[in-house]
Protein backbone atom coordinates (compact mmCIF):
# COMPACT_ATOMS: atom_id res chain seq x y z
CA UNK A 1 0.00 0.00 0.00
CA UNK A 2 0.99 3.50 0.30
CA UNK A 3 2.06 7.23 1.71
CA UNK A 4 4.05 9.26 2.39
CA UNK A 5 0.80 9.38 2.95
CA UNK A 6 0.52 7.90 1.05
CA UNK A 7 -0.71 9.58 4.77
CA UNK A 8 -2.81 11.19 5.29
CA UNK A 9 -3.61 8.65 3.92
CA UNK A 10 -5.45 10.78 1.45
CA UNK A 11 -6.49 12.84 4.48
CA UNK A 12 -3.04 13.02 6.01
CA UNK A 13 -1.54 14.60 2.93
CA UNK A 14 -4.69 16.56 2.15
CA UNK A 15 -4.66 18.34 5.49
CA UNK A 16 -0.93 18.58 6.29
CA UNK A 17 0.66 19.55 2.96
CA UNK A 18 0.00 23.27 2.37
CA UNK A 19 3.45 24.70 1.69
CA UNK A 20 4.65 28.19 2.60
CA UNK A 21 6.47 29.88 -0.27
CA UNK A 22 5.82 33.28 -1.81
CA UNK A 23 2.03 33.61 -1.64
CA UNK A 24 1.43 30.05 -0.45
CA UNK A 25 -0.03 30.03 3.04
CA UNK A 26 1.02 27.45 5.61
CA UNK A 27 -2.36 27.82 7.32
CA UNK A 28 -5.58 28.82 5.57
CA UNK A 29 -9.14 29.20 6.75
CA UNK A 30 -10.52 27.16 3.82
CA UNK A 31 -8.39 24.63 1.95
CA UNK A 32 -8.55 24.18 -1.80
CA UNK A 33 -10.69 21.24 -2.85
CA UNK A 34 -12.12 19.67 -6.02
CA UNK A 35 -15.50 21.10 -6.96
CA UNK A 36 -16.78 17.61 -7.63
CA UNK A 37 -15.44 16.28 -4.30
CA UNK A 38 -12.19 14.48 -3.52
CA UNK A 39 -13.56 10.97 -4.08
CA UNK A 40 -14.85 11.83 -7.55
CA UNK A 41 -11.60 13.62 -8.39
CA UNK A 42 -9.50 10.61 -7.37
CA UNK A 43 -11.72 8.15 -9.23
CA UNK A 44 -11.62 10.26 -12.40
CA UNK A 45 -7.83 10.56 -12.14
CA UNK A 46 -7.44 6.78 -11.96
CA UNK A 47 -9.95 6.21 -14.78
CA UNK A 48 -7.96 8.53 -17.06
CA UNK A 49 -4.61 7.02 -16.15
CA UNK A 50 -3.01 4.93 -18.90
CA UNK A 51 -0.01 3.06 -17.52
CA UNK A 52 1.05 2.17 -21.08
CA UNK A 53 2.08 5.79 -21.66
CA UNK A 54 5.41 5.30 -19.90
CA UNK A 55 8.41 3.02 -19.67
CA UNK A 56 7.85 -0.73 -19.88
CA UNK A 57 6.57 -2.13 -16.58
CA UNK A 58 7.77 -5.58 -15.43
CA UNK A 59 5.15 -8.31 -15.73
CA UNK A 60 5.19 -9.04 -11.99
CA UNK A 61 4.21 -5.47 -11.06
CA UNK A 62 0.53 -5.33 -10.07
CA UNK A 63 0.43 -1.87 -8.48
CA UNK A 64 1.90 1.51 -9.36
CA UNK A 65 2.28 3.92 -6.45
CA UNK A 66 2.44 7.60 -7.32
CA UNK A 67 3.01 10.73 -5.25
CA UNK A 68 1.85 13.81 -7.15
CA UNK A 69 2.76 17.31 -5.97
CA UNK A 70 1.12 20.38 -7.46
CA UNK A 71 0.08 23.94 -6.68
CA UNK A 72 -3.55 25.05 -6.86
CA UNK A 73 -3.46 28.63 -8.12
CA UNK A 74 -5.84 31.38 -7.09
CA UNK A 75 -8.08 30.59 -10.08
CA UNK A 76 -8.17 26.87 -9.20
CA UNK A 77 -5.85 25.75 -12.00
CA UNK A 78 -2.87 23.43 -11.43
CA UNK A 79 0.75 24.51 -11.67
CA UNK A 80 4.24 23.19 -10.92
CA UNK A 81 3.12 19.54 -11.27
CA UNK A 82 5.76 17.11 -10.02
CA UNK A 83 5.96 13.38 -9.51
CA UNK A 84 7.98 11.99 -6.60
CA UNK A 85 9.86 8.70 -7.08
CA UNK A 86 8.87 8.45 -10.76
CA UNK A 87 10.15 4.89 -11.31
CA UNK A 88 8.40 4.31 -14.65
CA UNK A 89 8.52 7.84 -16.07
CA UNK A 90 4.84 8.78 -15.61
CA UNK A 91 5.38 12.54 -15.27
CA UNK A 92 3.99 13.43 -18.71
CA UNK A 93 0.98 11.16 -18.18
CA UNK A 94 0.18 12.78 -14.82
CA UNK A 95 0.52 16.28 -16.31
CA UNK A 96 -1.77 15.26 -19.19
CA UNK A 97 -4.45 14.02 -16.80
CA UNK A 98 -4.37 17.05 -14.50
CA UNK A 99 -4.57 19.40 -17.48
CA UNK A 100 -7.79 17.61 -18.46
CA UNK A 101 -9.32 17.71 -14.97
CA UNK A 102 -11.76 20.43 -13.83
CA UNK A 103 -10.25 23.29 -11.88
CA UNK A 104 -10.57 23.28 -8.08
CA UNK A 105 -12.05 25.77 -5.69
CA UNK A 106 -8.98 27.72 -4.57
CA UNK A 107 -7.95 27.97 -0.94
CA UNK A 108 -9.40 30.95 0.95
CA UNK A 109 -7.74 33.03 3.64
CA UNK A 110 -9.06 36.27 5.12
CA UNK A 111 -11.67 36.45 2.39
CA UNK A 112 -9.22 36.09 -0.50
CA UNK A 113 -8.18 33.29 -2.82
CA UNK A 114 -4.63 32.12 -2.10
CA UNK A 115 -2.21 29.65 -3.66
CA UNK A 116 -1.84 26.27 -1.94
CA UNK A 117 0.27 23.17 -2.57
CA UNK A 118 -0.73 19.55 -2.19
CA UNK A 119 0.87 16.13 -2.22
CA UNK A 120 -1.67 13.50 -3.25
CA UNK A 121 -0.87 9.79 -3.20
CA UNK A 122 -2.27 7.51 -5.88
CA UNK A 123 -2.13 3.73 -6.15
CA UNK A 124 -3.01 2.32 -9.56
CA UNK A 125 -3.84 -1.37 -9.98
CA UNK A 126 -2.80 -2.69 -13.37
CA UNK A 127 -4.34 -6.15 -12.95
CA UNK A 128 -8.06 -5.42 -12.37
CA UNK A 129 -8.98 -9.05 -12.97
CA UNK A 130 -7.30 -9.91 -9.66
CA UNK A 131 -9.09 -7.21 -7.70
CA UNK A 132 -11.49 -8.40 -5.00
CA UNK A 133 -13.93 -6.63 -2.74
CA UNK A 134 -12.54 -4.80 0.32
CA UNK A 135 -15.13 -6.73 2.34
CA UNK A 136 -13.62 -10.09 1.41
CA UNK A 137 -12.66 -12.05 4.54
CA UNK A 138 -8.92 -12.75 4.52
CA UNK A 139 -8.65 -14.64 7.81
CA UNK A 140 -11.51 -17.12 8.03
CA UNK A 141 -10.87 -18.88 11.35
CA UNK A 142 -10.01 -17.74 14.91
CA UNK A 143 -6.62 -19.43 14.59
CA UNK A 144 -5.82 -17.46 11.43
CA UNK A 145 -6.84 -14.22 13.14
CA UNK A 146 -4.76 -14.99 16.23
CA UNK A 147 -1.73 -15.85 14.08
CA UNK A 148 -2.07 -12.54 12.25
CA UNK A 149 -2.41 -10.62 15.53
CA UNK A 150 0.74 -12.32 16.85
CA UNK A 151 2.62 -11.21 13.72
CA UNK A 152 1.82 -7.59 14.57
CA UNK A 153 4.35 -7.75 17.41
CA UNK A 154 7.25 -8.67 15.12
CA UNK A 155 8.94 -5.26 15.07
CA UNK A 156 9.15 -1.94 16.89
CA UNK A 157 9.39 1.49 15.26
CA UNK A 158 11.05 3.89 17.69
CA UNK A 159 11.23 7.65 16.96
CA UNK A 160 11.67 10.84 18.98
CA UNK A 161 7.89 11.40 18.77
CA UNK A 162 6.43 7.93 19.32
CA UNK A 163 7.04 4.22 19.31
CA UNK A 164 4.85 1.53 17.80
CA UNK A 165 5.05 -2.24 17.97
CA UNK A 166 3.83 -3.48 14.59
CA UNK A 167 4.44 -5.67 11.55
CA UNK A 168 5.91 -2.62 9.83
CA UNK A 169 9.19 -0.78 9.28
CA UNK A 170 9.93 2.94 9.06
CA UNK A 171 10.41 3.48 5.34
CA UNK A 172 10.46 7.26 5.27
CA UNK A 173 10.19 10.36 7.43
CA UNK A 174 9.97 13.92 6.14
CA UNK A 175 10.30 17.24 7.93
CA UNK A 176 9.01 20.64 6.86
CA UNK A 177 10.47 23.46 8.94
CA UNK A 178 8.19 26.10 7.39
CA UNK A 179 5.09 24.09 8.32
CA UNK A 180 6.65 22.97 11.62
CA UNK A 181 5.61 19.45 10.73
CA UNK A 182 7.07 15.97 10.46
CA UNK A 183 5.53 12.87 8.88
CA UNK A 184 6.35 9.16 9.10
CA UNK A 185 5.44 6.42 6.59
CA UNK A 186 5.60 2.76 7.63
CA UNK A 187 4.54 -0.01 5.22
CA UNK A 188 3.55 -3.38 6.61
CA UNK A 189 6.04 -6.16 6.00
CA UNK A 190 3.47 -8.15 4.00
CA UNK A 191 2.65 -5.09 1.83
CA UNK A 192 -1.08 -5.32 2.58
CA UNK A 193 -1.27 -2.01 4.46
CA UNK A 194 0.61 1.08 5.59
CA UNK A 195 0.78 3.22 8.71
CA UNK A 196 1.10 7.01 8.58
CA UNK A 197 1.80 9.40 11.47
CA UNK A 198 2.01 13.19 11.17
CA UNK A 199 2.84 15.89 13.72
CA UNK A 200 2.23 19.59 13.15
CA UNK A 201 2.95 22.30 15.71
CA UNK A 202 0.05 24.74 16.02
CA UNK A 203 -1.54 27.02 18.58
CA UNK A 204 -4.62 25.70 20.33
CA UNK A 205 -6.90 27.95 18.24
CA UNK A 206 -5.23 26.93 14.97
CA UNK A 207 -5.46 23.30 16.03
CA UNK A 208 -9.16 23.64 16.80
CA UNK A 209 -9.81 25.12 13.35
CA UNK A 210 -7.62 22.48 11.67
CA UNK A 211 -9.41 19.57 13.33
CA UNK A 212 -12.83 21.07 12.59
CA UNK A 213 -11.80 21.36 8.92
CA UNK A 214 -10.67 17.73 8.92
CA UNK A 215 -14.00 16.65 10.42
CA UNK A 216 -15.94 18.77 7.92
CA UNK A 217 -13.99 17.30 5.00
CA UNK A 218 -14.55 13.81 6.40
CA UNK A 219 -18.32 14.29 6.58
CA UNK A 220 -18.29 15.40 2.93
CA UNK A 221 -16.57 12.10 2.09
CA UNK A 222 -19.26 10.12 3.95
CA UNK A 223 -16.84 9.14 6.71
CA UNK A 224 -17.86 7.67 10.05
CA UNK A 225 -16.80 10.30 12.60
CA UNK A 226 -16.80 9.83 16.37
CA UNK A 227 -15.12 11.03 19.55
CA UNK A 228 -12.86 8.57 21.36
CA UNK A 229 -10.16 8.48 24.03
CA UNK A 230 -6.68 7.67 22.72
CA UNK A 231 -3.63 7.52 25.00
CA UNK A 232 -5.86 9.24 27.55
CA UNK A 233 -6.48 12.14 25.13
CA UNK A 234 -9.76 13.17 23.53
CA UNK A 235 -9.50 12.35 19.82
CA UNK A 236 -11.55 12.23 16.62
CA UNK A 237 -11.75 8.83 14.94
CA UNK A 238 -12.57 8.55 11.23
CA UNK A 239 -13.53 5.55 9.13
CA UNK A 240 -13.75 6.09 5.37
CA UNK A 241 -13.55 4.04 2.18
CA UNK A 242 -12.03 5.85 -0.80
CA UNK A 243 -12.52 4.44 -4.33
CA UNK A 244 -9.25 4.18 -6.22
CA UNK A 245 -9.91 2.90 -9.71
CA UNK A 246 -10.83 -0.77 -9.63
CA UNK A 247 -10.58 -1.17 -5.85
CA UNK A 248 -11.19 0.68 -2.60
CA UNK A 249 -8.76 1.96 0.01
CA UNK A 250 -10.01 1.47 3.57
CA UNK A 251 -8.82 4.21 5.94
CA UNK A 252 -8.85 4.15 9.74
CA UNK A 253 -7.64 7.42 11.31
CA UNK A 254 -7.23 9.36 14.55
CA UNK A 255 -6.73 13.13 14.91
CA UNK A 256 -6.06 14.95 18.18
CA UNK A 257 -4.19 17.87 19.79
CA UNK A 258 -1.48 17.28 22.37
CA UNK A 259 1.46 19.34 23.65
CA UNK A 260 1.08 22.04 20.98
CA UNK A 261 0.84 19.51 18.12
CA UNK A 262 -1.98 18.35 15.90
CA UNK A 263 -1.31 14.63 15.53
CA UNK A 264 -2.74 12.34 12.85
CA UNK A 265 -2.35 8.56 13.08
CA UNK A 266 -3.74 6.26 10.39
CA UNK A 267 -3.82 2.82 8.82
CA UNK A 268 -4.83 2.15 5.22
CA UNK A 269 -5.42 -1.17 3.47
CA UNK A 270 -7.43 -2.49 0.54
CA UNK A 271 -9.04 -5.07 2.87
CA UNK A 272 -11.48 -3.94 5.54
CA UNK A 273 -10.71 -6.86 7.85
CA UNK A 274 -6.98 -6.10 7.78
CA UNK A 275 -7.54 -2.36 8.30
CA UNK A 276 -9.81 -3.03 11.29
CA UNK A 277 -7.39 -5.50 12.92
CA UNK A 278 -4.40 -3.21 12.41
CA UNK A 279 -6.27 -0.19 13.71
CA UNK A 280 -7.31 -1.91 16.93
CA UNK A 281 -3.72 -3.09 17.42
CA UNK A 282 -2.41 0.43 16.74
CA UNK A 283 -4.72 2.01 19.31
CA UNK A 284 -3.37 -0.34 21.97
CA UNK A 285 0.32 -0.17 21.01
CA UNK A 286 0.99 3.38 19.83
CA UNK A 287 2.89 5.30 22.53
CA UNK A 288 3.43 9.05 22.43
CA UNK A 289 6.75 10.50 23.59
CA UNK A 290 5.96 14.21 23.38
Amino acid sequence: MKKTLLILFVFLTYNFSALAQDEVKSFVQQKAYPKEGLQVFMKEFVNKFDYKNADKIPNDVTEIKLRVKFIVEKDGTFNDIKLIDDTYNFKNEVIRILNEMPVWNAAMHEGKNVRSAFTLPKTIRITPSEVTSPDEIVFKTPDEINTFKASLKSNKVDTDYFDLTCNCTLARSSKNDELKSEEFYMPSQDQTASYNVAFRKLSSQQAKEEIETIKSDAVKQNSVVKKVSFNGIEATELHVNVPNGDYVNVYRMLFFYHNEHVIAVSVVSYKKQIADLLFEHLKQNFKLKI
